[in-house]
């Protein structure tokens, strides 16, 4: 028997056990939830619905345990198969988003710089579409890995994000809608910061004033400001600075 399994797996039981006594839950609701459930399967949608209602949760107990940056959502579309890049994050020509400098610096705790820091990045089509995921979309597109230099710091180009709608036309959907919640997330980039002995640190950032910032239907970190982003420009390209500091493991 594997312990940690059993004890999570019975707490998991035993708290949905007092939510069904305590709303007083009939059958016909209880047969709703489980076909609700099947639907939820059948659309493969699994990880897309535990992760806008539970992801945030895990960052925050991850969080609890280290100093330096904090994370934010990883959501279901990251790939570890991304192409590593040096000046250019590909992007789709139809689309003609706005020309985009992402840069920052990674250091430890003590302000040390980290060379060779692994950072991945990746973002959604203008649509709400990942590369890898959706319309066959090669994996090269919007997404990319890139490496600080010996100084710590990294740069690479892309085309500036903006906000998407997560997939609404399905049980997902149905839920948030039921609740009164909309299925808007504010316009996003992703982080992946690894360094062999540090902890990895996955984030996010976000567009100060931008639509959807602290309302994020996922209820990504949009509205506490350590990742939200002034609206500034260096040679004629939005810039998106991002640094991070890591803990040692």
């Amino acid at each position: 028997m594997n312990k940690r399994v059993e004890q999570i797996t019975s707490a998991i039981v035993s708290s949905l056990r007092n939510v069904l006594r305590e709303q007083d839950v009939t059958f016909e609701e209880y047969r709703t939830a489980v076909m609700y459930m099947g639907k939820v399967a059948e659309a493969k949608e699994l990880p897309l619905l535990i992760d806008v209602f539970l992801n945030i949760t895990m960052c925050e107990i991850s969080d609890a345990h280290f100093k330096g940056s904090r994370s934010d959502l990883e959501g279901p579309y990251f790939r570890s198969d991304s192409p590593f890049v040096t000046d250019e994050i590909k992007t789709m020509n139809e689309y003609n988003g706005r020309p985009t400098l992402m840069k920052g610096k990674v250091t430890d705790l003590d302000g040390k710089p980290l060379a060779n820091t692994l950072i991945n990045i990746w973002q959604s089509t203008p649509d709400g579409k990942y590369s890898g995921f959706h319309d066959d979309i090669p994996v090269d597109f919007y997404r990319g890995k890139v490496k600080t230099d010996d100084y710590g710091y990294y740069a690479v180009r892309c085309t500036a994000p903006v906000p998407y709608e997560i997939k609404n036309d399905g049980p997902t959907g149905a839920l948030l809608e039921m609740i009164g919640r909309h299925t808007w997330r504010p316009a996003h980039i992703h982080y992946k910061a690894e360094k062999e002995g540090f902890r990895t640190v996955t984030t996010q950032a976000y567009f100060e004033g931008g639509d959807w910032v602290g309302d994020d239907c996922c209820d990504g970190r949009s509205d506490d400001g350590e990742r939200v982003i002034p609206e500034k420009y260096e040679d004629g390209k939005l810039l998106i600075e991002v640094d991070f500091v890591l803990d040692a493991n």
